[in-house]
C-alpha cells in the first residue's frame, strides 16, 4: 500500500467495520420483537443516510472523475456508480419493509453487506493502484474528498 493512498484505505476500513454491523443486524434480527427490530433498523438507516452515502456521493463528485481520467474515459466508472444506486435502492427497500418480513430484512441487510464489501474491494484492486501511480494527483484527491466531510 501506498502512503499516497493509505488515507482512502483507512477511510475504507473504518466504514467496513459498521458495514459489519449492517450483517450482524441480519443475524441478530429474528430474536428481536418489533420495537427491537425498529431501533435495529433505525440505526442502520442513519449509518446509510449520514455515512455510508454520503461517502459514495463525495466519490462520485472527486475520485471517480480523476480514475476515469486516468482510465482514459470519463464513463470508465459507471459500474461503480451503479453500483451506488444499487445500494441507495437496497437502503430504500429496506427502509419500507415492514419490520415484521424478517425474510426480506434479512435478504436486504446481508445484500447490502456483500455489495459494499464488493465495491470496496474494488476500489481498493483497481483503483487505488491507479491512484498509486501518481501521489500528487492522490494526495489533491485526498484534500478534496476531506473538504466533502465525509466521515
Amino acid at each position: 500500500m501506498s502512503a499516497s493512498t493509505r488515507p482512502f484505505r483507512e477511510e475504507h476500513e473504518h466504514l467496513l467495520e459498521h458495514v459489519e454491523h449492517v450483517r450482524q443486524a441480519a443475524i441478530e434480527l429474528p430474536e428481536l420483537d418489533v420495537d427491537g427490530r425498529k431501533l435495529l433498523l433505525a440505526r442502520v438507516q442513519t449509518f446509510l443516510h449520514e455515512t455510508l452515502i454520503p461517502h459514495a456521493e463525495a466519490e462520485e463528485r472527486v475520485l471517480y472523475p480523476a480514475v476515469g481520467e486516468l482510465l482514459g474515459h470519463p464513463e470508465a466508472t459507471a459500474p461503480m456508480v451503479h453500483d451506488h444506486l444499487v445500494i441507495k435502492e437496497h437502503a430504500a427497500a429496506l427502509a419500507e419493509t415492514e419490520p415484521g418480513d424478517v425474510q426480506r430484512l434479512q435478504e436486504l441487510l446481508y445484500g447490502l453487506y456483500a455489495l459494499v464489501v464488493a465495491h470496496f474491494r474494488k476500489e481498493e484492486e483497481l483503483y487505488l493502484p491507479l491512484l498509486e501511480r501518481d501521489p500528487a494527483k492522490a494526495e489533491l484527491l485526498i484534500e478534496e474528498m476531506a473538504g466533502e466531510h465525509v466521515h
